[in-house]
């Protein structure tokens, strides 16, 4: 950490960063990913800087990249190579006493071996050798076309002109071992490949399993109203941990939005002390944060990218008048024209398009009362479902002893008391004072009301919309025919989910159901690296990373069954894995033992449930429609190689996928003989952006970046698509 003393300064510092940030990654692409790999553990490796890695250091090296030989083995292959070419080059830079072997050389050897630990051949020979020709050394712009990309890849579309660029591409990068194909006249070479820069394009995010046309953002998309979308969301943004001890940051708004979130959360409650509106979740010992520190930063985040598609602030707004008015001063006079005004008069919702650059406010409108008020009518049931009842036993008990009793006490009851104050006003005969300033409603796009009833929801105003609990879903859906009523409300109006009180852990649901549903707003704890927020990562790389990704047909009710779209049996062999890294992205441990875990996440639709869909009847029965279908299959694993893993007796993993809101996971585990397995990175590709052939995942860390080891990390599969009709 530094300091800066002016803004000017400051201003400075962040531009050179970012140009250094730049050059970076420009550089990167044009070098092969085991040299990057193995320059991003050299520099911690070669203590000295002297460009040279003795016996001990490449022995430390063998672990740092995950490979494991015994230690005479290891020592033997140094000392065989170092007299192997002492003679020719002395080993030795300058007058230092130091034999050891170059980068160059260290590349050479970790090849080697990876073919010693793999019977004498790479899954990219293997590969090029079916395609190709066990006989040959470099294969053709014309094969790679003809006996690749269009029988073996289906890339039906790709052109000779399309395998040119990439040849030229791959003949320019620095690639150890690779033939020079530039020419005298510095000319690349754009007519063949040799089985070195076969094996960097096999990796390379050109033949991502996931689709890089669909990760391209597609501006013709966006000029559908905002109920058209599933949007980017988050669940109490604030917090860093779990919901009842965590700190709160303004610094995971930042995060949030950096990861492509688009509708960021905040709880506002009156401080009395500070005379300000705050953040934090209430009747919790979370921490407290400005509302006013959270506003700057959205502020700041449009600033830089003012480009941005529009941010959505789901307020849940637990403040007095006196703070409500203040809330509003600070939304107009920090955000100014950044802010979205509600128009005049009623019409479509806006498109994305429309609000770049903008922030939209979800909150209240009067005369409407808080989702969470209760009535006189309203049954005790409710009253247990409510989030913060069900964080009482948690509460107490997370509460040290030397808080004391009473404190205990009051922290927990406050909530309750509240409630009652809450129904007696209610049902009292005094004038009740409209629940939101009119400075704020003016503000308000989005006006959340209580769900009362599908049939009455489709006549609400296109700006009503609905929020529901991770547990409402699951009442609903016991009605067969809501799925239905869902998403015919879901055409032109909006639902926002959000994850059970009882997951105080901050753990989160499986998005795919509501997804399927139609619902835009699949908010999701943040500051949780699980498997439903690798789910949502996967999905919200669609379009460019931008948070709206347009819905499919599928979700729409039509006349026939409404979940038809993208049904497929799915077959995919594991074959390979390469630059795998330890868990959490350490740079010390022990060397990995992998394995590969397969998920497809789905909904599954029972044909009692479809004819009731069909029919347009309102049943009643017990079952689900949409329920969600996970299906897991895993590899063996691979003892002590994390570098270059083979799955070479692996078999296909057949998955029946029955909608086009279906995800496929990856998980790559370390098994711990006698331990937990630990995650070392984790990926999810959406069924619809799916390719077929032989095709590479990318892995991300948790907070959906490719930095340090994880930018390497690659598995390698034989994907088959058969589409059913």
């Amino acid at each position: 950490d530094f300091l800066v003393e002016s803004s000017d300064g400051r201003k400075s510092v962040l531009n050179a960063i970012q140009i250094i940030r730049e050059a970076y990654h420009t550089s990167k692409m044009k070098v092969g990913r085991e040299e990057l790999l193995l320059r991003y553990a050299w520099y911690d490796t070669d203590f000295d800087k002297s460009g040279l890695i003795d016996q001990s250091e490449f022995l430390q090296l063998l672990g740092r990249i995950n490979i494991y030989l015994k230690q005479e083995k290891a020592i033997q292959i140094f000392k065989s190579y170092i007299a192997a070419k002492l003679p020719e080059k002395g080993g030795r830079i300058g007058g230092m006493k130091k034999n050891g072997i170059t980068f160059e050389e260290c590349l050479y050897i970790l090849r080697k071996i990876n073919l010693d630990l793999n019977d004498g051949t790479t899954m990219a020979d293997v590969i090029f050798d079916e395609i190709f020709g066990a006989e040959k050394w470099v294969a053709t712009a014309e094969e790679f076309l003809t006996k690749f990309l269009h029988q073996k890849q289906n890339e039906k579309n790709a052109t000779i002109d399309d395998v040119k660029k990439v040849f030229r591409d791959l003949n320019s990068m620095e690639l150890s071992g690779s033939t020079n194909r530039i020419g005298a006249d510095g000319q690349v070479d754009e007519e063949a490949i040799d089985r070195t820069a076969w094996r960097e394009y096999l990796a390379s995010s050109r033949n991502d399993l996931h689709d890089p046309e669909s990760q391209m953002i597609d501006a013709s998309s966006l000029k559908r109203p905002l109920p058209e979308y599933w949007i980017n969301s988050s669940h109490n943004t604030y917090l860093t941990g779990d919901q009842l001890k965590s700190f709160s940051s303004v610094e995971m708004y930042a995060v949030a939005m950096h990861r492509g979130c688009k509708c960021l959360e905040l709880d506002c409650w009156d401080d009395d002390d500070s005379g300000v509106p705050i953040i934090y979740h209430g009747y919790t010992l979370t921490s407290k944060i400005p509302f006013q520190a959270i506003i700057t930063c959205v502020k700041c985040y449009i600033d830089a990218n003012p480009d941005t598609l529009p941010i959505i602030l789901s307020l849940e707004n637990h403040c007095s008048h006196p703070f409500q008015e203040i809330m509003a001063d600070i939304l107009n006079n920090t955000l100014e024209d950044r802010l979205y005004k509600l128009p005049e008069s009623s019409g479509p919702l806006p498109s994305p398009l429309d609000l770049v650059g903008k922030v939209v406010v979800k909150g209240k409108r009067p005369p409407e009362n808080d989702d969470d008020d209760l009535t006189a009518s309203e049954s005790m049931e409710e009253i247990v479902e409510d989030p913060y009842a069900l964080y009482e036993d948690a509460l107490v008990q997370s509460i040290s002893s030397e808080v004391g009793d009473e404190l205990k006490s009051v922290l927990v009851k406050d909530k309750f008391r509240d409630k009652i104050r809450s129904v007696s006003s209610k049902d009292s005969d005094a004038p009740q004072l409209p629940k939101i300033v009119p400075q704020l409603v003016t503000l308000t796009l989005f006006n959340g009301v209580k769900h009362k009833g599908f049939s009455t929801s489709m006549e609400l105003p296109l700006t009503d919309m609905h929020s529901f609990s991770e547990t409402k879903i699951q009442k609903l859906y016991k009605d067969p025919g809501n799925v239905h009523r869902w998403k015919e409300y879901n055409v032109d109006h909006m639902s926002r989910i959000y994850p059970a009180g009882s997951r105080v852990d901050s753990s989160n649901y499986n998005p795919v159901v509501p997804w399927s549903s139609g619902c835009q707003l699949v908010a999701l704890n943040f500051q949780t690296d699980d498997s439903p927020m690798t789910i949502n990562d996967g999905r919200f790389r669609e379009n460019g990373g931008c948070g709206y990704v347009i819905k499919p047909p599928s979700v729409f009710p039509t006349d026939e069954e409404s979940n038809s779209g993208g049904k497929m049996m799915l077959r995919i062999k594991v074959l390979s894995g390469s630059c795998l890294p330890k868990p959490y992205g350490e740079s010390v441990g022990e060397v990995i033992d992998p394995y590969v875990i397969v998920r497809v996440h789905d909904v599954e639709k029972s044909e009692t449930m479809r004819k009731s869909v069909l029919n347009q009847t309102d049943s009643t029965g017990s079952g689900q429609d949409d329920k969600l279908e996970t299906t897991e299959r895993k590899t063996t694993s691979v003892r002590d190689n994390g570098f270059c893993p083979q799955w070479k007796d692996s078999e296909y993993f057949s998955f029946p996928v029955n909608s086009d809101v279906a995800m496929v996971e990856f998980i790559v585990m370390d098994s711990n003989r006698g331990f937990i397995d630990e995650t070392m990175c984790q990926s999810a590709v959406p069924v619809s952006c799916l390719r077929q052939g032989y095709r590479s995942v990318q892995f991300y860390d948790q907070c959906s970046s490719q930095h340090g080891p994880f930018g390497f990390a690659r598995i390698l599969l034989d994907v088959d698509i058969k589409y059913i009709v």
